[in-house]
């Protein structure tokens, strides 16, 4: 699938973390990710773990647009807001220059609310779980 981000993302680059969106379903989504050595969200030498979150948010944000664009709407979710972070578990850091792997899952609507579940995986290994409730 690999859906090009500019049309489905209003977020631009230094601020857009996700690369590709890869699968797109009416509740589940996949994206890729990469971090590099002059990457915006790594210090020191390490990813931040709220970059795993924000690639989280970043995949719903781009399924959202996907799905926009497949049903004749612009393509772009601008009205998105990341509302909490519940039971988020980071296990490790993705390594530098790896492809990190981001899936979602969406649990519940009610109106403008939006209930996810995501799993952040690097070389087939989740590194982080967690939930995310979005005004979408």
């Amino acid at each position: 699938m690999a859906d090009s981000l500019e049309p489905l993302l209003p977020h631009l680059p230094p601020m857009r973390w996700i690369d590709a969106l890869t699968d797109c379903t009416e509740t589940t989504a996949r994206a890729t990710a990469h971090f590099g050595k002059d990457h915006f969200a790594v210090a020191e030498g390490e990813v931040s773990e709220t970059a795993l979150v924000e690639c989280v948010a970043q995949t719903v944000a781009a399924a959202l647009g996907h799905r926009a664009r497949a049903s004749g709407k612009s393509g772009q979710s601008n009205h998105g807001v990341l509302a909490a972070v519940s039971g988020f578990r980071i296990q490790a850091r993705p390594p530098l220059d790896q492809t990190v792997e981001i899936e979602v899952r969406e649990l519940k609507r009610f109106g403008p609310m939006l209930l996810v579940a995501g799993t952040v995986s690097c070389e087939g290994r989740v590194i982080a779980t967690g939930e995310l409730s979005l005004y979408a």
